[in-house]
């Protein structure tokens, strides 16, 4: 089960690492970098060994870092997004395509809008107000919490916990897949405000503690795992 939710995020950051292992090069973007004329930022930003930085206002396209964090400032737009073993942060009012990491968590301001998924394995996503996800969140060993976020399709998770806050919409299911550890005392947990809504299921392959405050979404709960 676990490999159903690795495998999308393996596929993009395999590419990811053979075009770095193929292109030979190192890329920073910083807005004091002189040597950078307007045109450079439509190219892709990537990184080995280093953090990566896209300035405020830029427009870009595959950005990404391996051992390195990845800061996105406010009022960018991107591609895809991606790192291996280190953090991505994300401004206000960023545009990407996709959005995935390894070994890293995501951070995301405000009005944050991605046309496809956001997912991490081992780090968590956090996403503030007025986001739009065009696609689902996906994590295996990191927590999930949005607040006034609207995603599509659906939440899913192994070993994290799901926070839904401040009127967040999930159009499909929040899906909490079958895990080789989850019979041990430190379930995930699923919460839910009052002003939150599931348009789809809550489908547990797996205990989880569930925290609902809007009672209506008990009727939602679908339990395919044995006592």
């Amino acid at each position: 089960m676990i490999n159903q939710i690795r495998r999308p995020v393996y596929s993009f950051i395999g590419i990811t690492l053979m075009s770095l292992s193929l292109g030979g090069c190192i890329i920073h973007v910083n807005a004091k970098n002189k040597d950078w004329d307007k045109d450079s930022y439509s190219s892709d930003v990537t990184s080995t060994n280093k953090s990566v930085n896209v300035a405020e206002g830029r427009t870009v396209e595959d950005v990404g870092s391996v051992n390195g964090s990845v800061v996105v400032e406010d009022n960018v737009t991107a591609k895809h997004v991606t790192n291996i073993n280190g953090r991505i942060s994300i401004g206000d009012n960023v545009s990407v395509d996709s959005l995935d990491s390894v070994n890293g968590q995501i951070k995301i301001g405000e009005n944050f809008v991605a046309k496809e998924s956001v997912s991490t394995v081992n780090g968590q996503i956090v996403i503030q107000e007025q986001g739009q996800i065009g696609g689902g969140l996906t994590t295996v060993n990191g927590n999930i919490l949005i607040s006034s976020v609207v995603v599509e399709k659906d939440i899913v998770s192994a070993n994290g916990s799901v926070k839904l806050k401040d009127g967040s919409r999930v159009k499909g299911n929040i899906h909490f897949r079958n895990s080789a550890n989850n019979y041990n005392k430190n379930y995930p947990v699923l919460y839910i405000s009052a002003d939150s809504n599931v348009q789809g299921d809550i489908i547990l392959e797996r205990p989880v503690e569930l925290e609902l405050q809007n009672k209506s979404l008990e009727g939602k709960i679908k339990r395919l795992y044995k006592d």
